[in-house]
């Protein structure tokens, strides 16, 4: 099993350490770039001022929302007057536009946010419509065939996947759960949010109108934010977020005693007093105990690590005999047995439990003490100093691996301390120092620079820090290690081939596919754009990121004064250089950008730019 370190390891023979600049490839933005105006106006405009306000995962998930998709020869949009309109490009590149149908105009409500609407090609000529109310049409050449009504209300569109050569399809949905709706409209939404999945047999035809159907969700999962980013591959969705879906915290709530209540009272006014200062004793005025996250006591161990070393401690029962352990000590794994019944540990006890990295297995031991019943373990690391985030990788048929580290009272004082200290210090000349009882390893892990808002080539702010997860009927496993998304890949709809994604490394962005299990095997390093971190952190405009194999386009919004272009990062023509395009997309008469894609014309794939007035084709850039 492959450790999440190296789920996107590099490969070295393609990176381009010599790498020192981007030299411009003119392109002719009369016959590289046109634009078509289109037969209604595009917009992204779709919540009502009636409404409750938008929270910021919200407002951010529809700012990233790309509102144009395509399959084979064809694109298709919902444009402003609801209708879902399709065009096609001759071999001259131009476009042809027509009218698939018209969606109902929703009604305005103060209670339920209408989502964005989406047309998803399921297979040529049938598209799956999201009306953004709630209700999913089914529409052929002919019009729509038919609808059904998810009970929850609105949701969003998300991906599509063809089961076997049949006409049942498997759609990927998320929805917003609302804590607060009755709120009122002036008060921003409280949400957390569902990622679904339905199936619908496009040859099943009901009453559009008068009879729609109901689609039954075959799964859920929870999660507090949006997907980034979702695509069938490998057996199921492979789906990019900020945060997982369908993860239980380990954390439980426990009572904070009183010597750790005032303890951490303490620490907090030493940290409102400053560095060094000294205050007297606290009296607590409320000694009501107070529910605090502590780590649950019912996992099967618990660790600890220092610079060169990780501690595990496993709780066995009490007058277990030595002779009923069998300990395997390898340089990537553990596994321990116990003779005779052990039910509290026998989950865990039955795998073997691969490491986050590799230990010196000759200067690793394990003692124990039949008495209290205490196996101990003592590893040494391989890599040194560095900080492990977990001691173990998950299993595929154990979920009890993510304990978290341990740390004592005093320990937990001193981050509360730190951080408290590292808020308050912000108009401060002098970082803060974290005190001495804070472990060495999580002082190395803060990142405090206080000229952080003065350096404008700060790259660490580009791109979507994700975690990558892969579901299978329901089933949810993520990677423990996230990543910082650069760009998506430009596929069309039902394209299990593009899944590849570009991720920071340094200041290079680098393109990997995925392996044959996404949260647990290697990806492929396929190509990299060397200082693509780097050259995106000077733009200050950026609507959507797309690569098409290892072209990288970024699309600036076009919705202010002197923005619009689309800036593409050609692959390296040497270890030293590589080229660079800059070309009018969007703004002016065109309007914003809304969407990105990819069209067949012409024997090839051509990149197609959907903006509020215009269709623009970009067919001599890529």
């Amino acid at each position: 099993m492959s450790r999440p370190a190296e789920l996107l390891a590099a490969d070295c023979d393609r990176l381009y350490p010599r790498f020192e600049t981007y030299r411009l490839r003119p392109l002719d933005p009369d016959t590289d770039v046109r634009a078509y105006p289109l037969p209604n106006l595009a917009t992204a405009s779709r919540v009502s001022y009636t409404s409750q306000q938008l929270g910021f995962r919200e407002v951010r998930g529809r700012i990233a929302w790309d509102h144009l998709d395509s399959l084979g020869r064809r694109g298709v949009y919902v444009d402003a007057e609801w209708n879902v309109v399709c065009f096609e490009l001759n071999d001259a590149l131009e476009p042809t536009f027509s009218t698939l149908a018209t969606l109902p105009t929703p009604i305005a409500s103060e209670v339920v946010v209408a989502e964005y609407p989406r047309a998803l090609p399921l297979s040529d000529g049938v598209w799956a419509v999201n009306s953004g109310t709630g209700s999913l049409y089914i529409l052929t050449e002919g019009g729509f065939t038919a609808r059904y009504d998810l009970q929850d209300g609105p949701f969003l569109l998300y991906a599509a996947h063809a089961e076997g050569s049949s006409s049942t399809f498997r759609l990927l949905l998320s929805r917003a759960v609302v804590h607060n709706a009755d709120a009122g409209k002036f008060a921003a939404r409280q949400t957390s949010f569902e990622l679904l999945q339905v199936s619908v047999d496009t040859s099943v035809t009901n009453g559009v109108d008068d009879a729609p159907g109901v689609l039954e969700p075959n799964w859920r999962l929870e999660g507090p934010d949006l997907p980034y980013w979702a695509v069938w591959a490998e057996g199921g969705w492979l789906v990019l977020s900020e945060e997982p879906f369908g993860v239980e915290k380990l954390a439980t709530k426990s009572k904070e005693t009183p010597g750790q209540r005032a303890a951490r009272l303490k620490a907090e006014a030493d940290a409102k007093r400053g560095v060094g200062a000294r205050v007297e004793e606290i009296v607590d005025d409320n000694p009501e105990e107070e529910e605090v996250e502590m780590v649950d006591a019912t996992a099967p161990f618990n660790w600890t690590q220092e610079a060169g070393s990780v501690s595990i401690i496993v709780p066995l029962p009490a007058g277990t005999p030595k002779t009923a352990l069998a300990v395997v000590i390898r340089p990537g794994s553990l596994r321990v047995s116990v003779q005779g019944e052990v039910s509290d540990l026998s989950g865990w006890l039955a795998h073997e439990h691969s490491f986050w990295s590799d230990i010196i297995v000759d200067e690793s031991t394990w003692t124990y003490d039949s008495v209290s019943g205490e196996l101990e373990i003592s590893l040494a690391k391989r890599d040194g100093d560095m900080r492990w985030p977990s001691v173990f990788v998950p299993g595929d048929d154990s979920d009890d691996d993510d304990v978290p580290e341990s740390f004592s009272a005093a320990e937990m004082d001193s981050i509360r301390a730190s951080f408290s200290r590292a808020q308050l210090s912000s108009t401060s000349e002098e970082p803060p120092v974290p005190p001495a009882s804070m472990p060495a390893l999580l002082r190395e892990e803060m990142d405090i620079d206080s000229d952080d808002d003065d350096d404008d080539n700060d790259d660490r702010g580009v791109g979507r820090i994700c975690v990558i997860g892969h579901i299978t009927d329901g089933k949810a496993v993520w990677s423990r290690q996230p990543a910082t998304v650069l760009s998506l890949p430009l596929v069309q709809a039902g394209d299990l081939q593009g899944a590849g994604i570009v991720v920071k490394q340094a200041v290079d962005g680098l393109l990997f596919g995925p392996g044959s299990d996404p949260t647990r095997t290697p990806w492929t390093h396929i190509a990299t754009n060397p200082a693509l971190a780097f050259v995106m952190s000077s733009k200050r405009d950026l609507r959507l990121v797309r690569h098409i194999h290892d072209t990288v386009l970024c699309f600036d919004s076009g919705s202010g004064t002197g923005t619009g272009n689309a800036y593409v990062y050609y692959p390296p023509e040497d270890s030293e250089t590589a080229r660079q395009g800059v070309v009018g997309v969007s703004g002016g008469a065109r309007g914003a950008l809304l969407g990105v894609s990819s069209v067949t014309a012409a024997g090839r794939e051509v990149v197609v730019a959907l903006c509020e007035g215009a269709l623009v084709v970009l067919g001599g850039v890529v």
